[in-house]
């Protein structure tokens, strides 16, 4: 049976694929942080174990990577879909903002990866599926911090890839538009106003479309590594 890890499961992204993945017969285990009542519900609902993590806790992300893989967990597929949103403006932004931000946006998807990566190698191969915000060619009014974040996702995921697709493992990026849940609302109403503008769509995604984006990426690419898939409605 194919086991997978989902970093953020509570999130809206992240229940959304732990649902699909329960539909596809993938067993997995998920992470939260504060969110302690809705993961146990989650695991009722869809049989997934939930685990605690802080994803700026470097070494605790480490530690439960390579427990899973120690024991009889070891993912075959990873998605990580966990982050916070600074709405901080650059000139406003204080370090201890600015280095909170990347920690659970940056190094630890950074941590997950090196580790994630390192197990799937020694089993033969796997599917690591980073999920962030818009890819890099589009120019939107992204918060600093977190867009600073993922142009550091776009090029983690492509240099990876290179590095690890000869030991079968591949890795991309999901490069999400605004949805209609979750951290898109936590952007001020100007700019939700102007994404939806410019949206080919002419609306926002939900947690659902997302979800079925980042299973074919995990369950059934074969052939699609170091790369950014921009599912955005249009922009």
């Amino acid at each position: 049976m194919t086991r997978a890890l989902v970093v953020g499961g509570t999130g809206v992204v992240g229940a959304a694929v732990l649902r699909v993945l329960r539909a596809r017969g993938v067993d997995a285990t998920f992470t939260y942080l504060r969110t302690h009542a809705r993961a146990e519900a989650l695991a009722a609902e869809t049989g997934h174990r939930p685990v605690a993590l802080d994803l700026a806790d470097a070494a605790a992300v480490t530690a439960l990577v390579r427990g899973l893989f120690e024991g009889d967990a070891a993912p075959a597929v990873a998605v990580l879909c966990a982050g916070v949103l600074e709405p901080t403006p650059a000139l406003d932004l204080d370090d201890a903002a600015w280095d909170r931000a990347q920690a659970v946006n940056a190094r630890g998807p950074f941590v997950a990866c090196r580790e994630l990566a390192r197990g799937m190698a020694a089993r033969g191969g796997g599917d690591i599926v980073v999920v962030g915000a818009l890819d890099r060619g589009q120019s939107l009014p992204i918060p600093v911090a977190f867009a600073a974040a993922q142009g550091l996702l776009g090029a983690l995921v492509m240099a990876l890839a290179r590095e690890v697709g000869p030991r079968g493992v591949r890795v991309n990026l999901l490069a999400l538009g605004l949805l209609d849940q979750g951290l898109s609302l936590g952007l001020p109403g100007a700019a939700r106003a102007d994404y939806l503008e410019y949206s080919a769509l002419r609306r926002f995604g939900t947690p659902a479309e997302a979800a079925a984006s980042i299973a074919w990426l995990a369950l059934d690419n074969r052939y699609m590594t170091g790369k950014v898939l921009a599912v955005n409605g249009g922009i």
